[in-house]
């Protein structure tokens, strides 16, 4: 790609001054921007972000061999190479990441989409509805990389990439880390859109209130158009907050919106301003992540018919009340990302919806991530499953039984029948091995995942795999 001088780059970053360079306007050019030493490529900015465990000023070394051309810095070090002297590489990261990619989300529509739940699904209902369209779209967010949001020049580098690919619109998820952290300096958004907040990240935001304030910072991006549910008190919270500053391109999603809907395991519909959107889409809860994308699109200029018709045509997200199903199969099995108590009791009230018989939930808890989440999951699976197995999620650093044991302080209060079952996939045989014809197996927790994080170890595991090789086992042996 083309470069970048270091002038330009200079602009960019506010209260910015140099180091061992004596002209300004030298014609050095820098193609690319990093935070990772291990990621430096010839010719790239080196970003020395200071942070709670590790110092990047400490890797500038590192850097430098690699073939860093110049440093983004907070205190001059006694490095040959041009130095850009800020208060806060953090702060100017994201700005900066744009520049060196050409400030992408100028010519690309950008909708960033923060919430809890349903993030997504409703990025990837926007991406492909623009897409049956005739517009083409990309998404960013759990399903495509390992962080919800991408780090600054991460995603100034794949909006780049997909505006060389002809994209015209970008759909990102936007979590509350990257809100803090600012990974989303630089970009301009088309839309903004706030889907539901439940209580998440408690351990990094403390509580609800600096959770919401978080998520809150996405509405202070100049935007034209703000789209909140109001399906939660926080959002009507948020809603009242921006009618309040006037804004301007406020559209409020009320639930109401939703009319006759039908909730059924091949799929769904609901009527929406006096059209039917029909989906596979499986949940009540996955109608309002449909309205919400429906709304934005609608705020954004779309015809309401080819937003209907658009819809129809979304293929269903891996992971996100993904049924798994085999030939001949005498029950169902639904695969669902829920990881966190609001999400586990919204699966456990849409399969039930769908259910014949009894409903069986496997689910755990992942390791090293807010432990006050646990037992709350536990009560929400006594009240609302009528068979349990609490198994191991992602351990990571933590004692897989110790976090069993959390879970199980919230199910063992009533009389719902439980036991734990650690190996995984063993968890998930024994529900569908045992579960009668016309019950419906709930495998929450992991999602589109297809790994397992146990220790230092990350071992190839897909729930939707192992659950299909049970139901064929199962199948089998009643042949």
């Amino acid at each position: 790609m083309a470069g970048t001088s270091l002038e330009q780059i200079i602009i960019a970053c506010q209260e910015a001054s140099l180091a061992n360079l004596e002209d300004p306007a030298s014609s050095m050019q820098v193609t690319g921007i990093t935070h990772d030493s291990r990621e430096v490529n010839q010719g790239d900015l080196f970003a020395c972000v200071t942070g709670v465990h590790y110092d990047g000023h400490q890797y500038a070394d590192e850097a430098v061999r690699r073939g860093a051309c110049a440093l983004l810095v907070e205190r001059k070090l006694e490095h040959a190479v041009p130095q850009i002297v800020v208060p806060s590489v953090r702060e100017t990261l994201g700005p900066t990441s744009a520049i060196i990619y050409g400030e992408p989300s100028k010519t690309l529509k950008v909708v960033g989409v923060t919430g809890t739940a349903g993030k997504s699904t409703t990025v990837h209902a926007l991406a492909q509805t623009l897409e049956a369209c005739g517009t083409g779209a990309g998404v960013l967010g759990t399903l495509s990389g390992s962080y919800t949001t991408p780090e600054a020049p991460d995603l100034q580098r794949s909006l780049a990439r997909m505006h060389a690919d002809d994209k015209e619109w970008a759909c990102l998820e936007v979590s509350s880390h990257a809100l803090d952290f600012g990974r989303v300096k630089g970009v301009n958004f088309a839309a903004t859109v706030f889907t539901n907040l439940s209580p998440e990240h408690l351990d990094f935001h403390k509580d609800m209130e600096a959770y919401f304030q978080a998520k809150r910072q996405l509405f202070d991006f100049e935007c034209p158009v703000a789209v909140v549910s109001v399906s939660d008190t926080w959002g009507k919270r948020l809603a009242s907050e921006l009618q309040e500053i006037g804004h301007e391109g406020l559209v409020v999603v009320d639930p109401k919106l939703i009319n006759n809907p039908k909730l059924e395991l091949s799929g769904s519909s609901f009527v929406w301003r006096g059209q039917e959107i029909k989906s596979t889409f499986l949940g009540a809860f996955n109608l309002m992540n449909l309205l919400v994308a429906a709304e934005t699109l609608r705020a954004l200029g779309w015809q309401q018919e080819a937003i209907v018709e658009g819809m129809g045509q979304v293929s269903p997200v891996k992971g996100r009340m993904e049924p798994v199903t085999v030939p001949d199969s005498d029950l169902a099995v639904i695969v669902d990302y829920s990881h966190k108590p609001e999400a586990l009791k919204q699966a456990l009230h849409s399969a039930r919806e769908l259910c014949n018989r009894r409903l069986w939930v496997v689910f755990g808890a992942g390791g090293d991530r807010d432990p006050s989440k646990r037992p709350l999951m536990g009560d929400i699976a006594r009240q609302l499953a009528d068979e349990i197995i609490v198994t191991s999620d992602n351990p990571r650093s933590e004692v897989p039984i110790a976090i069993a044991k959390e879970i199980v302080a919230g199910v063992a209060s009533g009389e719902t029948p439980y036991r734990v079952v650690l190996d995984r996939a063993e968890a998930i045989d024994t529900a569908i091995t045992e579960a009668q014809p016309g019950d419906l197996v709930l495998i929450a927790g992991k999602g589109h995942e297809t790994h397992q994080i146990i220790g230092e170890q990350t071992l190839p595991f897909d729930d939707a795999a192992v659950s299909r090789d049970a139901l064929m086992k199962r199948r089998e042996s009643n042949t």
